[in-house]
């Protein structure tokens, strides 16, 4: 093994020693080691891996960066910076936004650290998610559409370094599997929610799919018939609306289901035109 990984091995494990991973009794370890071991597999060099088990130090222990040089060099420093918060004391939307922002200024290595976390992470729901149903989604600061909506647009801003990193791929095919069921599935599975809106919400049909799914499903069928008096007005954009003039009067529920679904999966306007036009033809 490499010096400076096992150093960065012994290291986290002190610091993270005593905690635990968010709503279970596993060590909190656990997880910067995964992340490790999914950069060794990447073929990433050893300052890499070693910023995979370090990642969190700075944000979860009272380590500081300058700590990190002194024992591990600029390197592994600047990794572990480029996935670092810097202001835990901001809203959890500011920070998420702030790290979508961040990526397009990472350097490879750097992003390949920061896919790696996402990857785990979504693992480890998928895994709690099989054991203990839609519960897990309590576990965290915001529920299931806000972080539906988050690790979709960090797939978005990843998209330029795909060719950098086979993380990627694999972060998009676990990220379609836990909120469609399967890889490959996304456009059926919009067509589907999208005509759930029009034609109702009938929850045989939904109880065969994976739970997040399901969820989202019956989250989007109680916006649409909620009372029209507390319907926020028509906020989404008509620009989703391209080559579908037969559809320009819709109803202000169904503005606003389709807004909600376009935040939830990251959809854009054109994309949302596409998904809008299979409905159509189906």
């Amino acid at each position: 093994m490499n010096p400076i990984v096992e150093e960065a091995i012994r290291f986290a494990s002190l610091r993270h020693q005593g905690q635990v991973r968010k709503g279970s009794n596993i060590p909190y370890i656990t997880h910067p080691y995964a992340v490790g071991m999914l950069l060794e597999a990447d073929h990433q060099p050893p300052a890499v891996v070693a910023a995979g088990l370090l990642h969190d130090v700075v944000e979860d222990t009272d380590t500081t960066l300058e700590e990190i040089r002194q024992r591990f060099g600029p390197d592994v420093t600047r990794l572990v910076t480029a996935v670092t918060e810097p202001d835990k004391g901001a809203s959890w939307e500011s920070r998420k936004r702030a790290t979508i922002e961040r990526i397009q200024s990472l350097q490879y290595d750097e992003v390949a650290l920061l896919v790696a976390d996402k990857l785990h992470n979504i693992r480890s729901i998928q895994h709690d998610l099989m054991t203990d149903g839609l519960a897990v989604w309590e576990r965290f600061n915001r529920p299931l559409r806000d972080q539906s909506w988050y690790y979709h647009e960090l797939l978005r801003a990843l998209q330029p370094f795909k060719e950098t990193t086979d993380l990627i791929g694999l972060y998009e095919s676990e990220l379609e599997t836990m909120f469609f069921g399967e890889v490959g599935a996304k456009e059926q599975k919009m067509t589907k929610l999208i005509e759930s809106l029009w034609n109702g919400f009938i929850e045989e049909e939904w109880l065969q799919e994976v739970d997040s799914l399901c969820q989202t499903a019956f989250e989007l069928h109680r916006l649409v018939t909620r009372d029209p008096s507390e319907q926020n007005g028509a906020l989404y954009s008509r620009s989703f609306l391209i080559d579908t003039n037969s559809l320009q009067e819709l109803p202000v529920s169904l503005l606003q289901g389709l807004k909600e679904l376009s935040y939830r999966f990251s959809i854009r306007p054109e994309e949302m035109a596409v998904y809008m036009r299979n409905f159509i033809v189906k």
